[in-house]
């Protein structure tokens, strides 16, 4: 193996610079340098102790060719006897003599004589001689027949630096021209021996592209084949080579091949195998080359722990990345300006903002220039907490110290703004952005977020579909947020892109259930566990794994080859109570057997388990409740699992639809607050003897409405008219009946002329009906003669979330048995003068609690009418509604 006996050789570390020792002789380079050079042996090949010498001068030749000279052998030493020499080391003792042979010139020089006196260090064959002939060359002329005198003056390793000084100097391909000369020399040939390790060695370092691979191959078989030996240098620079063409499995197989061959890595192997283990995520491997090179007492350099930390960093293992600068400076290593970038990026992401801002200090303080990528990997570190004031003041001090932010330092401003609250600010960063600097994925990612944050689940959508129509990455964070966010509406259609979004990410490898079958006491256990994430990503999955277990499993469920079936959840640093009661109402909604079995605690994760018995599952699963669940959803089975209907829901109409439902309810729940604002009902001033009587009255109206083909709307309609005209005294003067029917024909616009289906229907006279009406008409005024029900709200709030009047599976799906209720809620007194609005909402959020929908009250409710699930004023209200969907 090649080893550096002395010299700065011994500190190089880049493999250009150490994949071959530097030539011994016949290379020119200062005089002042002399004194450096290094003397490097290879067992066998290449060694020094081969040469015989020779004191004759050689001339010098110049022009773009060289002429052969004579060369005559020096007296044999004294005492010295010896036979022929074999004709290989003739052929060794005709070259190679450069600096050797200036070494007998100036071992001869006597007092008073100079070494310039013989003239033979003007005489010498130089590399750059020989690299200067070839840069003049026409491109026509070829090299060989330029330099091939020249070649006798030279040995294998200056041959080996000759090679790689034209590749430096762009002329790579007058290399392999040369190279590939002397691969097809005879054995005899005098210049046979200059194809050996080092030229072998030299041409396999230079194959830089991909489609080179294929000839550094062939050339390490040929070198098999001659008999050339391999070494640690070629080894290395073969690896080098798999690196660049990002052939990652076979740069692997080298590695064993090298390790199979007996051949020991240096420092420059395990350099490039780091790079290979970065770009294969094995940052455990990366941790275990410092073992390895403790073990060969090989003193890592700071590009070696740069490269380790950089691993654990990819892979997102930033305390071990911490750990490993650490171990750096205990071991005196000085860090260079790329280990203060990547730690401080180490340090961020592992949450510890105190020891990256010291870090930043130190690095200004040691003089090493913090750009844009430093301010990058501190300013990431103010994410996480929130630390939106110190983002802020940093990208100032950027701006102070005249350097520019990049996108990365935006985004990660942008992304503490988000964290810490600060959604506007957020919002104005990005506006902010577009005159510094171009968005990239991960600006457009956290832009998604921010839009989720602020509850601008619209704005997010539309981002969102962007990014996928323009074929950006969409990363893990994103999905959650965009998911969340459009399942918290509460809007059908946008639940229906949430399930597209989370089919979307399924496949790209994230959302993964993971089901199989395991032996247990009982029999086989159908065990189903679903992927941890935020509650209405879990929520999805619960779904998707239900679709998976009636698709795939049911039959073998129903022969009772399975005797259990478990879901599980695994919960780490999540909120276990929210996903507990997510889950627990899910299933409760849907009349599943399965039941929660108590917490298995495996510290620091908890798992949530619900068990089923096998037989019941499957019986359930092809039950009506959960086909009506996935159908209302609009997916269908396929054998991947979860998949939408049709071509999928299109994003950006979907929530244009939305945004002009929002106004259109907007504007008709102003009218509905303004009117019950001016339209309020005393009950105090309703007649005792009438509240007894409502109850009769109101289902008289509902059974009145549905004879005459009116809609539920207009009886409830009717019911609060009445009530109203009740509060006015009008009651004392009209009989129930009278009243009541005077009111169905108000708001039933019913022809003044014709009363008599209703007369009959409500047993009175047609006269007296008619009269009835005017007394109504005069008592509340023609212009407030009008009433909004309850029951009129609620139909709104169910049109907000996206639900057709007319579409009673999906209604009763999203509202549960809020529209069946209502009739009970008319003739309770309990909500007897509450207004409308507040009536609708509590049923609304009663019924869907009580179904187990989730979430009970959607965020689109909360900022169409300004009641939160907490409201104060509502809670009465929602308990009352409760007590009678129970009764119900």
């Amino acid at each position: 193996m090649l080893a550096a006996v002395s010299g700065p050789l011994a500190h190089k570390t880049e493999l250009e610079e150490e994949t071959l020792p530097l030539p011994l002789c016949c290379i020119s380079i200062p005089d002042s340098d002399h004194s450096s050079a290094e003397t490097l042996l290879q067992p066998g090949v290449g060694n020094s102790d081969t040469y015989t010498s020779d004191t004759t001068p050689r001339r010098r030749l110049s022009g773009s060719s060289f002429k052969s000279s004579t060369t005559r052998h020096s007296p044999d030493p004294p005492g010295h006897q010896h036979g022929p020499l074999p004709r290989q080391l003739q052929l060794q003792a005709r070259k190679g003599q450069g600096y050797r042979k200036l070494w007998q010139m100036v071992s001869r020089v006597q007092r008073g004589e100079r070494l310039s006196e013989s003239g033979a260090a003007k005489e010498d064959v130089t590399v750059e001689d020989l690299v200067k002939t070839v840069q003049q060359l026409p491109a026509s002329v070829s090299a060989i027949e330029a330099i091939t005198s020249g070649l006798a003056y030279i040995d294998s390793r200056a041959a080996a630096a000759l090679l790689k000084s034209l590749s430096k100097a762009g002329m790579g391909h007058r290399a392999v021209e040369i190279f590939d000369y002397l691969r097809t020399l005879d054995p005899d040939h005098e210049l046979y021996s200059l194809c050996d390790i080092f030229t072998y060695t030299t041409m396999i370092s230079q194959c830089n592209s991909h489609h080179q691979l294929r000839r550094a191959l062939e050339l390490v078989a040929e070198m098999r084949s001659r008999a050339v030996p391999l070494n640690v240098h070629t080894y290395s620079a073969l690896l080098n080579v798999c690196l660049k063409a990002n052939e990652l499995d076979l740069s692997m197989d080298v590695y064993e091949q090298m390790l199979a061959d007996g051949c020991t890595p240096n420092l420059v192997t395990y350099n490039t195998l780091l790079d290979i283990y970065n770009k294969t995520g094995r940052w455990m491997d990366a941790l275990n080359v410092l073992e390895l090179l403790q073990h060969q007492t090989i003193k890592p350099e700071a590009r070696t722990y740069n490269a380790i930390i950089t691993t654990c960093n990819n892979a997102g293992h930033y305390a071990e990345a911490v750990n490993v600068y650490k171990i750096m400076c205990a071991a005196g290593v000085e860090p260079n300006g790329a280990t203060y970038n990547i730690a401080l990026t180490s340090y961020a992401r592992s949450g510890q903002l105190e020891a990256a801002l010291a870090l930043f200090s130190m690095m200004g303080a040691k003089g090493y220039e913090r750009g844009a990528n430093t301010y990058a990997a501190v300013l990431s570190s103010c994410e996480t907490p929130g630390r939106w004031d110190l983002a802020l003041e940093l990208l100032q001090q950027m701006q102070m110290e005249g350097v520019r932010p990049s996108t990365a330092c935006l985004t990660s401003a942008i992304s503490a703004c988000m964290h810490g609250g600060q959604p506007q600010r957020a919002k104005q960063l990005f506006e902010r952005m577009y005159t510094m600097c171009k968005p990239d994925a991960s600006t457009f990612n956290c832009l998604v977020c921010i839009y989720c944050r602020l509850g601008k689940h619209q704005g997010a959508v539309n981002m969102l579909e962007v990014m996928l129509r323009g074929g950006q990455h969409v990363d893990l964070t994103t999905y959650d947020a965009a998911v969340g966010a459009c399942w918290a509406t509460g809007v059908v259609p946008l639940q229906k892109y949430a399930l597209q979004l989370y089919e979307r990410a399924h496949q790209q490898g994230l959302y993964q259930i993971i089901t199989n079958e395991q032996a247990h006491s009982e029999g086989y256990v159908l065990d189903v566990q679903l992927p941890s994430g935020p509650p209405y990503v879990v929520l999805l999955s619960l779904l998707r794994a239900l679709r998976q277990l009636r698709d795939e499993y049911v039959d073998t469920m129903s022969t009772g080859t399975v005797g259990k079936v478990l879901i599980r959840l695994a919960v780490q640093g999540q909120d276990m109570e929210s996903l507990n009661t997510i889950l627990s109402n899910q299933l409760r909604s849907l009349g599943s057997p399965f039941i929660i079995m108590p917490q298995v605690a495996a510290a620091p994760v908890i798992e949530i388990h619900f068990a089923a018995n096998s037989l019941a599952t499957a019986q359930w699963l092809k039950g009506p409740a959960v086909a009506a669940v996935l159908g209302l959803l609009g997916l269908v089975g396929t054998s991947a699992g979860l998949a939408v209907t049709g071509r999928g829901v299109d994003g950006m109409l979907t929530s244009q639809e939305d945004m002009q439902r929002e106004v259109n309810c907007r504007q008709a729940l102003l009218s509905i607050q303004t009117y019950e604002a001016a339209c309020q009902i005393n009950v105090q001033n309703i007649p005792q003897a009438l509240l007894v009587q409502r109850g009769e009255l109101v289902q008289l109206l509902l059974h009145s409405a549905s004879c005459l083909g009116l809609s539920a709307e207009l009886a409830h309609d009717a019911i609060q008219l009445m009530d109203r005209a009740s509060a006015t005294g009008l009651a004392t003067s009209i009989a129930g009946r009278l009243l009541a029917a005077a009111c169905m024909h108000i708001v039933a616009q019913q022809d003044p002329t014709g009363p008599s289906l209703l007369a009959v229907l409500f047993q009175v006279a047609p006269q007296q009906l008619l009269i009835a009406v005017t007394a109504v008409r005069q008592v509340l005024g023609s212009s407030s003669c009008i009433a909004v029900s309850a029951m009129r709200v609620l139909r709104l709030l169910l049109e907000r979330l996206g639900v057709e009047s007319h579409d009673a599976t999906t209604s009763s799906h999203v509202c549960g048995q809020a529209l069946s209720v209502m009739s009970k809620i008319a003739m309770s007194p309990l909500l007897l003068g509450c207004p409308p609005s507040v009536v609708a909402v509590a049923v609304l959020y009663a019924c869907r609690m009580a179904a187990g929908l989730l979430p009970a009250w959607p965020v689109t409710l909360v900022t169409l009418t300004g009641y939160a699930e907490t409201n104060a004023m509502l809670q009465p209200y929602i308990k009352a509604v409760l007590q009678l969907v129970l009764e119900v």
